[in-house]
């Protein structure tokens, strides 16, 4: 178990959220080989968090946070991550290591998580929505999975937190997902697509080396018949106006294969893309 408290404060210290987290992957049998601040000090946020279990291992980059209420201006009885950190500008990344939002709700006593590459770039106070729903059913089933799959939640009792361990590996799997640009160029095996951060979802879920199709407005229909790898990308900030800045995504690709379906609104169907509204 691990005690964050000197043995002389008794009741006095209080576990802290990454504490929690810890607590329930230590209980779960995993041991907490590695743990260092970013910021140094008692920052937590970010935390490099090395766990074992036998011969597996998870290399996290960790920030963890109380899950509450939603905030003002929002209407219903979901809940949120409100995303404060120890430093400026986006959630970090480092090579080697999965971002990993930590959300504790300690009167469910459940911890959910969410891909920190994903929230990455929403700014630096922002908020992760999680449904009421997730939270109940992992606290009544142990487990629970919130859609859509390119920004998905999962959530688990105290004492599943090893139920977390698929959801983790699937964050590592390369991704494919269908973008709709705001403008794209091809020359013959390449490609330079541009995309707005967030409302051509799942621009955001994608990286180094996952891979992408070009999709029309309405999500049921390809501009280009290929599949793109993205070989670089950058984000860029259109407009600082409003709360959060709004931002787009420039990614260089290489053509790397080729739908041959001719039926291109079924391969769309089986993609992670935006949810059209009607």
């Amino acid at each position: 178990m691990i005690s964050p408290c000197p043995a002389n404060m008794g009741n006095v210290c209080r576990m802290g959220t990454l504490d929690i987290v810890l607590e329930n992957f230590s209980n779960a049998g995993w041991a907490v080989t590695s743990r260092e601040s970013v910021g140094g000090g008692r920052s937590v946020n970010p935390t490099r968090v090395d766990l074992a279990y036998g011969k597996q291992r998870l290399l996290l980059l960790a920030y963890a946070w109380k899950i509450t209420p939603e905030g003002k201006g929002r209407s219903g009885t979901n809940y949120r991550i409100q995303t404060t950190r120890s430093h400026k500008g986006d959630l970090l990344v480092e090579e080697g290591r999965q971002t990993i939002g930590f959300g504790v709700d300690a009167d469910r006593q459940v911890i959910a998580v969410f891909d920190g590459w994903t929230k990455r770039a929403t700014g630096s106070s922002s908020s992760v929505h999680i449904e009421r729903t997730t939270l109940d059913t992992a606290a009544d089933r142990g487990f629970a999975l919130q859609e859509p799959a390119w920004d998905s939640r999962s959530a688990v009792s105290y004492s599943d937190v090893r139920q977390l361990l698929p959801w983790f590996s699937a964050q590592r799997d390369l991704r494919t997902a269908a973008v709709q640009p705001l403008k794209y160029h091809i020359t013959q095996d390449n490609a330079t697509v541009v995309a707005d951060l967030w409302n051509s979802a799942p621009a955001a879920w994608l990286r180094h080396k996952d891979c992408l199709v070009l999709a029309n407005g309405d999500g049921n229909d390809l501009l280009d018949t290929a599949i793109w790898q993205i070989m670089d990308l950058k984000v860029e900030t259109v407009s600082n106006e409003g709360r959060n800045p709004r931002r787009s995504v420039t990614f260089v690709c290489r053509r790397y294969a080729r739908v041959t379906t001719k039926n291109k609104a079924a391969f769309l169907a089986g993609l992670a893309k935006r949810e059209i509204t009607q």
